[in-house]
């Protein structure tokens, strides 16, 4: 049975790097999809422009918390990131503004559900600190799946051209949000579920992810790399994934960080304070 932890500095020694790193990638996650939904506050119609606004002062409120668990690991001997673009340790498919309204969905759909999925992995965690956080967080990204979920069937719907574009911009990221959900060979991995620290593998959270988009998928009538099994009503990934080059640390294959212009808006508030519902 795993212990019970309240604090940082009782966290098993061979456990603080590995939750560290994660903290680190779902807190640079969590501020760069807030940074890049805020950016479309002249979205297509007036009432998609509130709800990128809501959900950006969303995301900004989940990245305060884990940078909050962050410095309290820094408190207590931990190695403070440098605040430079290569260290940053966001999914990497937020490096850049999105080119699209399409692109935001996509993002909306994947990138949010894979970090929500993620972090619904704590719901019994040892890190007693981390359970406390959960409801807030599960109850805000239902409304944030709303609004992908209803988009992904506005845009589908449109038109043949509209529902390709679509397409296009989910598969542009998909096999990254894939990667992003984990490696399980992965050491770090292996020391978080023994610790109870996390409650499902790598394995199990892409299983979720999947059982997820699928029926949203059919239901837009969108060609995706997966596929539901008539017998079983299971969904299946029809997607290999390579591991070579990809860093446990960053989860992520390349190591850039956020491009120029990206990182000199996150450059303005080094200490994370969040200009949206401040």
């Amino acid at each position: 049975m795993n212990s019970q932890f309240e604090s940082v500095a009782e966290l098993p020694k061979e456990a603080k790097q590995p939750f560290y790193d994660l903290m680190l990638v779902l807190a640079d996650s969590k501020h760069l999809l807030g940074l890049r939904y805020g950016e479309w506050l002249g979205a297509p119609a007036i009432e998609a422009s509130i709800s990128a606004v809501s959900m950006a002062q969303d995301e900004f409120g989940h990245a305060r918390l884990f940078y909050g668990i962050i410095t309290e690991f820094v408190k207590h001997g931990s190695k403070a990131r440098e605040e430079i673009a290569k260290q940053y340790r966001n999914i990497e498919t937020l490096d850049r503004e999105f080119e699209s309204w399409m692109d935001f969905i996509a993002a909306n759909l994947l990138v949010d559900l894979a970090l929500t999925i993620q972090i619904e992995a704590f719901q019994d965690s040892s890190y007693l600190p981390m359970r406390r956080m959960i409801g807030k967080i599960s109850q805000e990204e239902e409304f944030h799946l709303q609004h992908a979920h209803g988009w992904l069937l506005r845009l589908a719907q449109e038109s043949e051209k509209s529902r390709l574009g679509l397409e296009k911009s989910i598969k542009k990221i998909w096999i990254p949000v894939l990667h992003w959900l984990g490696n399980p060979e992965s050491r770090s991995e292996k020391i978080l579920l023994e610790m109870g620290l996390q409650k499902l593998d790598s394995e199990a959270l892409r299983n979720r992810f999947v059982e997820v988009i699928g029926p949203l998928a059919e239901e837009a009538g969108l060609d995706l790399p997966i596929s539901g099994d008539a017998v079983t009503g299971e969904w299946l990934l029809a997607t290999e994934l390579s591991w070579k080059g990809w860093d446990e640390a960053f989860r992520r294959l390349s190591k850039t960080g956020p491009d120029a212009a990206t990182f000199a808006q996150i450059d303005c508030f080094h200490t994370h304070s969040y200009p949206v519902g401040s």
